[in-house]
């Protein structure tokens, strides 16, 4: 038992290192929550500071969830430790004890901990991600891939430690694009804000125009400054 829970405590420990935040302060100085659409997490990464830094960013955040679940089997641990170590993962990246419990969507440790935990979900999440690529509706997209890796862990016959975690994991990503960073700005704040938050990712349906909200936030700062 005391080896498990060190191993849940691990996993939160890596997942809580911010990469993305430490991307934006290494390369630009910046802030990555104060910049583009305010999330720490290798899209805003890709938006508003380096297009070419997202590939270690997002490499890094995969291997978090690799490693998390990695550590978990390699010191002998059951399926359900596994799953609990990815959860433990992907809450300590989107609720950073470091950034005030700010973060990101976690969506680059999902990828790691499925690749080692349930890898049959991972494909369908893969595919099911590139379609919303192609269609432009990435946002729309990913959230029916997450919805859908527990049914694909299921179909592909994966432990029931395995499913359960893909749902959790799931859930939780459905709860951080609710809850976002916090509460909305009193000019995003209107009826449906909640759905739209779930379904685009975001306060408004417009993405550009989302990102320049941020970057211009981010302008006026520095002029005041």
């Amino acid at each position: 038992m005391l080896v498990a829970i060190s191993v849940i405590a691990a996993a939160y420990v890596i997942g809580s290192i911010p990469v993305a935040y430490l991307a934006g302060r290494i390369a630009r100085g910046v802030d990555i929550r104060d910049v583009g659409s305010g999330n720490a997490g290798a899209s805003n990464v890709w938006q508003s500071v380096s297009k070419p830094l997202v590939v270690p960013v997002g490499l890094a955040q995969i291997g978090q969830g690799l490693a998390a679940v990695l550590i978990a089997k390699a010191t002998g641990q059951s399926d359900g430790v596994q799953a609990a170590a990815g959860v433990a993962v992907i809450i300590a990246s989107d609720w950073n004890p470091w950034l005030r419990f700010a973060g990101g969507r976690g969506v680059g440790q999902t990828i790691g901990v499925l690749l080692a935990l349930a890898p049959w979900a991972l494909a369908a999440f893969i595919i099911i991600a590139l379609v919303g690529v192609a269609l432009r509706a990435i946002p729309q997209f990913v959230a029916i891939a997450l919805i859908a890796t527990p049914f694909a862990a299921a179909i592909a016959g994966q432990t029931s430690s395995a499913v359960a975690g893909c749902a959790i994991i799931a859930t939780i990503a459905m709860a951080k694009r609710v809850l976002a960073n916090g509460a909305p700005a009193p000019d995003c704040a209107r009826p449906g804000l909640w759905l739209t938050r779930l379904a685009c990712d975001r306060d408004i349906r417009d993405r550009d125009a989302w990102v320049r909200r941020g970057i211009a936030a981010d302008v006026a700062r520095s002029t005041k400054s």
